[in-house]
């Protein structure tokens, strides 16, 4: 259940010859926080989360191949720094100048990338369980990228997996790796699914299970840490990913706070975690108003 009812309305972008659509939670007269989603959800992930903050309002994004937003050419990879010169162009495609970050995941890298280039496009980051993109050993990146090649070099045509009903779609979702609630399910599936021969299927483009063909080195990572001036929120899921894996990379922010929430990876999608989230960000956002 929503602690409240909140304005929800469609908007829909073209950027770089691509439609990029997404939803506007909250009331049009606030501050805007620019929402990007994990990998494989959409912009749907985050109205839970949006239901429970009081001083702003949520754009959020589909992004790339993912929801409603067009998928990229047949040609062209799902590389994360394709997502931070979108996020580049729909900023400007919005007129605005200046803006807070929140991320899940994938989402969170990409945050966090766009703030590491354009710092003076960047007022807050918040980063739900995630930060940075993964790393490759360079000693791998051969046999990494040799992977990727033979991947793209398949018949991919039966890669799409169908359902035969919306509630069994649901169902998948809310059991799967990750696992969410009915309720958050039945919000990703309402965005994300579309009509396929013998039933539904996901509306995500395959390509995006594909393997990168190339990796951010841990020292480039790094780097880019280094370089985020604005403060940092992290808000990390006592059952979520590896934490030994993010706290070498979140000791390179110069400006963090870092709080963890009973919850697995898609906290911001469970009821509890959706609160505590969207209770914090209002404090902070209270402090600087």
């Amino acid at each position: 259940m929503l602690s409240q009812v909140i304005e929800k309305t469609e908007f829909s972008l073209k950027i770089n010859n691509m439609q990029m659509q997404g939803l506007v939670f909250g009331e049009a007269q606030k501050k805007p926080i620019l929402a990007l989603h994990g990998w494989l959800d959409n912009a749907a992930s985050f109205e839970l989360l949006a239901a429970q903050i009081q001083s702003r309002k949520i754009i959020a994004l589909d992004l790339a191949g993912h929801g409603r937003s067009s998928h990229r050419p047949l040609d062209q990879s799902y590389y994360i720094w394709d997502n931070v010169t979108d996020i580049y162009r729909v900023m400007q495609a919005l007129s605005i100048e200046k803006i807070d970050l929140i991320g899940h995941s994938l989402g969170a890298s990409i945050a966090m990338l766009f703030a590491a280039c354009f710092p003076e496009k960047v007022d807050k980051l918040f980063l739900i369980d995630g930060g940075a993109p993964l790393v490759c050993s360079t000693a791998k990146l051969p046999a990494k990228m040799a992977v990727a090649i033979r991947q793209r070099a398949k018949d991919r045509s039966g890669i799409v997996k169908c359902y035969p009903n919306i509630q069994s779609m649901v169902d998948a979702r809310a059991n799967s790796r990750f696992p969410v609630s009915q309720t958050a399910s039945k919000l990703l599936v309402a965005r994300g699914a579309r009509e396929a021969a013998g039933g539904y299927c996901w509306s995500t483009d395959p390509a995006l299970l594909l393997s990168s063909i190339k990796r951010l080195s841990q020292l480039e990572i790094e780097v880019f840490l280094k370089a985020v001036k604005s403060p940092v929120h992290i808000y990390l899921a006592d059952q979520g990913l590896s934490h030994d894996r993010w706290q070498p990379y979140f000791s390179l922010f110069e400006n963090k706070k870092i709080t963890t929430i009973v919850g697995n990876h898609h906290l911001h999608m469970q009821q509890s975690g959706a609160k505590e989230i969207g209770f914090l960000i209002d404090s902070v956002n209270a402090r600087v108003d």
